[in-house]
């Protein structure tokens, strides 16, 4: 518990000191975003381009396959979760179902509608499911089920300066 505490400390003092306190949070959110979204933007690229799968259907297999990376950064990295609960974990896989059929329809919609290029698909995908996921997450993935939004007088100062 103290080591994980450390690394904490380490990575915003050191990592994040230039950036004001509140915004720590949404930069490790962006981090740990990042890594999924590069996961999924290199499998759905590898199975297009090398395997020759459909974008749709690669963008669907890269979005689950890029799904695992992005509980264990967001719950332990980004959002500091101690332990795993089911609720939690099911609002998670809620939420990225969600995301899933939102990057099914946005496939669908750049590749087959518009016939456009499967990377401006892609490159959408990349910038609206982190955005809606990051305040899904935020409200309603993460927050602990008995304390959904605790009175302001019960806050303390730590509580605030990591607000977002």
């Amino acid at each position: 518990m103290q080591s994980s505490k450390n690394q904490h400390r380490f990575i915003d003092e050191v990592m994040l000191g230039w950036l004001p306190s509140g915004l720590h949070r949404v930069f490790r959110f962006g981090l740990a975003g990042a890594a999924s979204t590069l996961v999924y933007f290199v499998l759905v690229n590898a199975l297009v381009l090398v395997a020759g799968t459909s974008p749709v259907t690669a963008s669907v297999i890269s979005y689950l396959g890029s799904l695992f990376l992005s509980y264990a950064l967001q719950s332990r990295f980004a959002f500091r979760v101690k332990s795993d609960s089911g609720s939690q974990m099911a609002r998670f896989m809620l939420t990225s179902l969600c995301g899933l059929c939102m990057s099914f329809a946005i496939m669908i919609l750049v590749n087959d509608v518009l016939k456009a290029p499967y990377i401006v698909g892609a490159l959408a995908i990349c910038v609206l499911i982190p955005t809606v996921n990051y305040l899904i997450f935020r409200i309603w993935v993460f927050r602990p089920d008995h304390d959904l939004i605790p009175a302001p007088e019960s806050r303390n100062r730590s509580d605030l300066s990591d607000e977002l």
